[in-house]
């Protein structure tokens, strides 16, 4: 008798296993580690009350077994950079589980210039695999220096993204770079780009009764002490330095520097 009951003890514990493999499911995920941990989304299912994976595999190592929360980290710290990352979940077949974050594991994660290009109203620029915290800052060569113009935030994703800003041209040769920040500090140039501006040329005069700097028509410009410091910057017809104390000062737009002194 005893026998007998140890026989169907253990013919009722293979029908479990068995039950059970026949429920679960394999999904693979495959990539490279480029230093992210990765994030499963782990579904909850309502009808059987419990979640979805059963288990986590990093490249054959079993990580984790029923993660009982909806996302589960997956720390790859331990492995080397752009190592071959194989992950393995084990789950029910009623569900499916995803990676909130594939794209870090994507086969090449590293930012890239595809063009750029300027007409006679803006610069537009296209690139691949930025980081929606990271910016860009366009800028355009004046007096052998590089000067900032302008800057926007990046768009994020690794699919291909367009960029544009508007930009007002010195009359004449005109260089632009764009500079690409990303969150962790480093900066990628892309190549240089020079258009030649043909619009006329602007000049102003310096109207001594409103004390304002006029100009022939709207332009970028910059207001500088005489030890070359900016303590103004603004793009119109005109300049308002009413309330400047006398003394002497640089305006420089289009490229070019005008040096004027506000006297008595």
């Amino acid at each position: 008798m005893t026998k007998t009951y140890f026989i169907l003890f253990l013919l009722t514990g293979f029908l479990l296993v068995d039950n059970q493999v026949a429920l679960s499911q394999d999904t693979y995920f495959r990539g490279f580690y480029h230093g992210r941990n990765v994030f499963v989304r782990n579904p909850y299912i309502e009808s059987e009350k419990q979640f979805c994976i059963q288990s986590i595999y990093l490249n054959g190592k079993k990580i984790t077994d029923s993660p009982g929360r909806s996302a589960y980290e997956l720390s790859m710290e331990d492995l080397p950079l752009d190592s071959r990352v194989v992950i393995r979940i084990v789950h029910h077949n009623t569900c499916k589980p995803e990676l909130i974050n594939p794209e870090v594991i994507q086969n090449d994660l590293k930012f890239s210039w595809l063009k750029l290009y300027v007409n006679e109203e803006s610069i537009i620029w296209i690139t691949t695999k930025e980081d929606k915290e990271g910016r860009y800052v366009i800028q355009r060569e004046s007096a052998g220096e590089w000067e900032t113009i302008d800057s926007t935030q990046a768009k994020g994703g690794i699919f291909i993204n367009q960029h544009s800003k508007e930009l007002d041209h010195n009359k004449g040769d005109n260089t632009y770079r764009v500079l690409y920040k990303d969150p962790q500090g480093e900066i990628m140039s892309s190549d240089e780009f020079n258009y030649f501006s043909d619009k006329s040329e602007i000049s102003h005069v310096i109207d001594t009764d409103k004390w304002s700097i006029e100009f022939t028509e709207e332009v970028s410009f910059q207001l500088l002490n005489a030890g070359g410091r900016i303590i103004m910057r603004g793009k119109s017809v005109s300049c308002d330095i009413r309330k400047l104390p006398y003394a002497s000062y640089i305006i420089r737009y289009e490229g070019k520097d005008y040096p004027f002194e506000k006297k008595k």
